[in-house]
C-alpha cells in the first residue's frame, strides 16, 4: 500500500467518524445544564426540564406543559393551576397561583398569581427540553409584580434541585 493510499484511508475514516462523534457530542451537552444549541431532532413533545430536578418528590419536571410544578421542598416552591397561552417555540408563557411567604413568617392566606416564562430549548434527559423558567409574582398580594426572576437560581431545571452549579 501507497503511503498516498494510506493517507487517502485515514482521511475517510476520519471523515466518516467526525459526524458521529460530533452528533453524539452535541446530544450530551444540555443534559448538565449546558445550554448548547440542539444539533439533533429529538422526538415527542417539549417538556420543562428533567425528572432530576426535585426528585423524588418534585412535580411537572421533565412532562410537557405541567398545570402543577413543585420543587419537592416547601409550598413556595409549588405552582398550581398552571396555564400555558403557548407552548412549544421558542418561549413558552403560563400563568398560574403560588403562594408567598409574609415579611413576618408563615404564609399569605391566598397564593398570587405568578407569570411564568420558560426558555432556553435545548436537551434534558434526551428531550428537548426548556432549560430555563422564569417567574414573576407579586411580593404581596394584589401587589405591583416583580422583577423577572430565575426559577432555579444558577442552575437549570435539568439537575438536582439545589446542586448550585452554574
Amino acid at each position: 500500500m501507497t503511503r498516498r493510499t494510506t493517507v487517502a484511508i485515514a482521511i475517510a475514516i476520519a471523515l466518516s467518524v467526525a459526524p458521529a462523534f460530533s452528533s453524539s457530542a452535541a446530544a450530551g451537552r444540555g443534559t448538565t445544564g449546558g445550554h448548547a444549541t440542539q444539533r439533533r431532532a429529538l422526538g415527542g413533545p417539549v417538556v420543562l426540564g428533567g425528572k432530576i430536578y426535585g426528585a423524588p418528590t418534585g412535580k411537572g419536571w421533565g412532562t410537557a406543559h405541567p398545570h402543577f410544578i413543585y420543587n419537592g421542598g416547601d409550598a413556595s416552591g409549588s405552582i398550581t393551576d398552571v396555564r400555558w397561552s403557548s407552548w412549544g417555540g421558542a418561549v413558552a408563557h403560563g400563568r398560574g397561583r403560588n403562594p408567598i411567604f409574609r415579611p413576618r413568617g408563615g404564609y399569605f392566606r391566598h397564593p398570587v398569581v405568578a407569570l411564568l416564562k420558560a426558555t432556553d430549548l435545548g436537551e434534558c434527559e434526551g428531550r428537548r427540553a426548556y432549560l430555563r423558567l422564569l417567574i414573576r409574582e407579586p411580593r404581596r398580594p394584589g401587589g405591583p409584580l416583580g422583577p423577572w426572576r430565575s426559577w432555579a437560581g444558577p442552575q437549570t431545571p435539568c439537575e438536582p434541585y439545589g446542586s448550585n452549579s452554574g
